[in-house]
């Protein structure tokens, strides 16, 4: 039976009537009797306040707090949970503490106890970024040897050494083995000397007596695994062991679980396949698809598929998008019975009113700008946005990343057009000094210099009181001949840009520089990740799609930038109340808001396929968009180009097959079926079957599986 006649009826009682605490799912997680267990929970599925009653269930059922252990991944997330757990223990009368670490908590305890007993030497921990860097630096340099290579260390470079570090102590196999497999975990191939990079770092830290945060887990868990009678020693002391989003967990987590656990403890994980977007820490969907039921055998398995957040069109949006993957465990996330519809459209990203119009819509219903986040896949993707917002005076946030004008290829750009129209030597409205720009210019792209000597030469030209061309020159001939050589071909390309005028169109000036420095080919070779490397360069692109749009001359785009570079600083110093959010699709994980919009749809920038397309990466982007999709509550907005190929495949409704060669747009926007989903939900929300039209398979299950639950539901 797909749906009956009454189902309009069973909808609109089921949606009003008093629901019970918990759904029939949730308690079967909560009521689960004994052994191991693994839960594959929806996002929006009510998980925390779920785990929250399954410790107080353990509790009433007499479990001893003290041998009772709760697992998070982060120190927000332990703190959230932590206050949810300790209100509910007080509201049912339990006059008790349960422990709730961290993963890294928990390895530190290990830690200082093998510390304790002289099993491993003690060191401090050390978690000043910028130490950690220096050491990375010093490790970099001492595997390139006395090289030309030297100077193209950027910070680019030093990003990208310390993404391998952690995946390398995310893992438990020697760190040749690791390097050897780099290109299936993260997506790209690494340098070849890394690995004596990785064995120079350790060997710092070593001397400095120092360790870093991710040594937390994975110093112990090498100690362990070495030692089966040390390990003996600190297993079977818990009776339960309770993880959350388990889908998270790498190789050093899992051997760190199954060292706590022993044969003891019942281990119940809660995880979603589906939402595994840390692959470049080590972690990945094969841990809660298969890895946990062989660690952990006779595991029972419960579903938790049903979504609070939002309705039936981004259920099965997301749902048709994660069916390509391969790497899940093939549930349905289905939108709960009263769950407010979510509402989603597409929009062009070529519209230059794109969020002003959303913005305006959503405050005109009476919403406020804190309900309204644009997540990126890139944080390029943003600029679109920042660049409107100030131009609009629409206060926003940016998480995780500097605004657009505060990044160094943006500043560089900014230099060089500010040297063209004499005015280089004028600070800029945030303050920053001529120095400064000139020191960006003369890294984008290299000119020879480290950082550090871009610098000292930055700093020196004004008191030299000559101009910018006849001191570089001074500067190059104090120079080994390699980089007096680059350093004399700026200075010749600086003079050539003195025939410009104010007047002339901001772009063709820009053009010229990104052009004649080949720009994009610098920041192509400059080092650090292909990732790192093309949100440089779109940045860059963005930039000179601005100076397109405005249509400025010269002398007004800098004033224009200027104003938005005072205002972005405004912002920046004393956030507003009330903002719209703009951040990355990995920091929005586990988090939710009103509005979302989903900007950067475009074959190329999600998915980001660095080095072509491979199974495991592209399932990995599938992943970010279902992540990124789920987290909007009342309306969901895809930005894409135009593109006919896509309409027509679209209005297939599943039919047509989408052809990359043919379309510009993300092949997500196909996959995810977006017609097919929302005429599917505004049936099913109505209580009709969806139209014969967009029955495809997802939706064909989905309608089937509610149907099931509201005859169930009936018969009761």
């Amino acid at each position: 039976m797909l749906f009956n006649s009454n189902i309009r009826l069973i909808v609109e009682v089921t949606a009003l009537s008093i629901m019970p605490e918990y759904t029939p799912e949730q308690l079967q997680v909560i009521h689960h009797p004994r052994g191991h267990a693994k839960v594959s929970a929806a996002a929006g599925s009510g998980k925390t306040a779920t785990l929250i009653a399954r410790v107080i269930e353990l509790l009433r059922r007499g479990a001893d707090a003290r041998r009772l252990r709760v697992l998070m991944f982060n120190r927000s997330a332990r703190e959230d949970f932590q206050q949810r757990l300790s209100a509910a223990l007080h509201q049912h009368g339990i006059a008790t503490t349960v422990s709730v670490q961290t993963f890294h908590s928990a390895g530190y305890r290990l830690l200082q106890r093998l510390e304790q007993e002289e099993i491993v030497p003690r060191r401090r921990l050390l978690t000043e970024q910028w130490r950690i860097r220096a050491l990375a630096r010093a490790a970099l340099e001492n595997a390139l040897g006395q090289s030309t290579s030297l100077a193209t260390l950027e910070d680019e470079d030093i990003d990208t050494f310390l993404g391998f570090i952690d995946v390398v102590k995310a893992d438990i196999r020697p760190v040749s083995e690791v390097y050897a497999d780099a290109a299936n975990l993260l997506g790209e191939a690494l340098p070849e000397h890394y690995v004596a990079a990785y064995q120079a770092f350790e060997e710092q830290c070593s001397e400095q007596r120092v360790r870093t945060l991710n040594d937390l887990v994975h110093r112990p868990v090498q100690e362990l695994i070495a030692d089966q009678g040390l390990a003996e020693r600190f297993r079977n002391q818990l009776d339960h062991l309770i993880i959350d989003e388990y889908q998270d967990v790498n190789e050093a987590q899992q051997q760190l679980i199954r060292c706590v656990a022993g044969e003891r403890a019942e281990v119940m994980v809660v995880g979603d396949p589906d939402q595994c977007v840390y692959q470049w820490r080590g972690a990945r969907p094969e841990y809660i698809v298969r890895r946990f039921g062989e660690d952990f055998s006779g595991a029972s398995e419960y579903l938790l598929p049903h979504t609070f957040r939002f309705g039936h069109a981004v259920a099965l949006l997301g749902n048709h998008s994660v069916a390509h993957n391969r790497q899940r465990d093939g549930k349905l996330c289905l939108a709960a019975p009263g769950t407010p519809q979510t509402e989603v459209e597409r929009r062009r990203d070529d519209d230059p009113q794109l969020y002003r119009s959303i913005i305006a819509e959503h405050l005109n219903s009476g919403g406020k700008l804190a309900d309204i986040a644009v997540l990126v896949r890139l944080y390029s993707l943003g600029a679109a946005a920042e660049l409107e917002l100030l131009e609009a005076g629409v206060p926003f946030t940016l998480e995780g990343r500097e605004s657009l004008f505060q990044r160094r290829e943006v500043r560089a750009l900014l230099g060089y057009l500010r040297y063209a129209a004499g005015r280089l030597g004028e600070r800029l409205s945030d303050g920053s000094a001529p120095a400064e720009l000139l020191g960006e210019m003369l890294m984008l792209p290299l000119a020879g210099l480290r950082r550090s000597e871009a610098r000292d030469v930055a700093r020196g030209f004004s008191p030299s009181g000559l101009p910018l061309g006849r001191y570089l020159n001074t500067i190059a001939a104090e120079l080994p001949a390699w980089k007096a050589r680059r350093l004399r071909q700026r200075s010749s390309f600086l003079s050539d840009l003195s025939h410009f005028h104010l007047t002339d169109p901001a772009v063709d000036v820009l053009d010229e520089v990104l052009d004649g420095l080949n720009i994009y080919a610098a920041i192509a070779q400059s080092g650090g990740s292909a990732e790192v490397a093309s949100d440089r360069a779109m940045i860059c692109a963005a930039l000179r799609r601005f100076a397109i749009e405005g249509g400025w001359e010269l002398g007004d785009f800098l004033e224009r930038c200027d104003e938005l570079i005072a205002k972005a600083l405004e912002w920046q110093r004393q956030p507003p109340a009330d903002a719209v959010c703009i951040t990355s699709i990995h920091r929005a994980k586990g988090l939710q808001w009103p509005i979302v919009v989903v900007p950067g749809l475009t074959e190329g920038s999600f998915p980001y396929l660095a080095n072509g397309a491979n199974a495991a990466t592209l399932e990995a982007e599938r992943r970010l968009f279902y992540v990124a999709i789920t987290r909007a509550q009342q309306r969901l907005y895809l930005v894409h180009p135009h593109d006919r190929h896509l309409e027509k495949v679209i209005a297939s409704q599943g039919k047509r097959r989408f052809d990359l060669s043919k379309s510009k747009a993300s092949r997500f926007l196909a996959e995810a079926c977006p017609q097919a989903s929302v005429n599917a939900a505004v049936a099913i929300a109505q209580g009709r079957p969806p139209p014969a039209g967009s029955m495809t398979k997802i939706v064909k299950s989905y309608a089937d599986q509610l149907a099931n639950e509201i005859d169930h539901a009936a018969n009761q």
